[in-house]
């Protein structure tokens, strides 16, 4: 009787650190109505010499050596210098609009030997279908430490569907063809997006407030700013990688 005892008052323990967890993680943010909202509207730049030979950021991730050249992981405009594929996010926000998942899942491609496209951002919670282009046989290995691991063969036009549930920066790689990889960016609020060809971004219905904004890309790491969002006005901001 007190073994069973001891038991269920275990049980017990064990499920409310569960349930006080997942409340824990719930209240990280908050989905409210934004009124008044602000909108920054932004530009990350590399101002560096593109065949620099480039340093290894990747802390566990081991690379192939003919992809640690600058070349292939810097897509920088001649236009204004600004930098492709660089995920801009608030990392200090706790509540705002709400976090949408997509209905139409957003697409990875293998193709010619390559994943397309090389970054994709998702709000938690969403699925991303993972096709094959190509006419021979792929892997999509994940290297995740939150997020469930796979390690799946795909034939010509099959397509797998996963669903990211917790926030990471997650990458993907073939194991038969080992320079192809792309990142799956995922993050617990709504508030990011990914600069285009010219380096420009934008994010939208902030609530009033000062925020910490910060910059990812794969190859340059992390940098970040503190930008006041007003009620009703759009902030410009910039990020200047330098050379390394």
């Amino acid at each position: 009787m007190k073994q069973l005892l001891f038991l269920c008052a275990l049980f017990g323990f064990l499920s409310w650190n569960v349930i006080s967890s997942e409340d824990t993680l719930a209240d990280n943010y908050t989905e409210v109505e934004v009124k008044d909202g602000g909108t920054v509207v932004g530009n990350v730049k590399y101002m560096g010499d593109l065949t620099t030979v480039s340093l290894n950021l990747y802390a566990d991730f081991e690379l192939p050596e003919t992809s640690k050249t600058a070349t292939e992981k810097l897509i920088v405009s001649t236009i204004n210098n600004g930098l492709k594929y660089a995920v801009v996010s608030i990392t200090d926000i706790t509540k705002g609009k709400k976090k949408v998942i997509p209905t139409i899942h957003p697409i990875i491609d293998q193709q010619r030997n390559n994943f397309i496209p090389k970054v994709t951002a998702i709000p938690a919670g969403t699925t991303i279908d993972i096709l094959n282009g190509d006419e021979e046989l792929h892997t999509v290995h994940t290297s995740t430490i939150k997020n469930q691991p796979f390690n799946l063969g795909t034939t010509y036009k099959q397509r797998i569907s996963k669903t990211f549930e917790y926030p990471e920066t997650i990458k993907l790689t073939c194991d038969l063809h080992k320079k192809s990889y792309a990142w799956v960016v995922v993050l617990d609020n709504p508030y990011f997006d990914i600069t285009d060809r010219n380096g420009y971004f934008e994010i939208c219905d902030i609530p009033p407030g000062t925020y910490k904004f910060q910059v990812w890309h794969e190859e340059l790491g992390k940098l970040e700013k503190e930008v006041k969002i007003n009620p009703k006005e759009i902030s410009h901001i910039e990020f200047v990688y330098s050379q390394y």
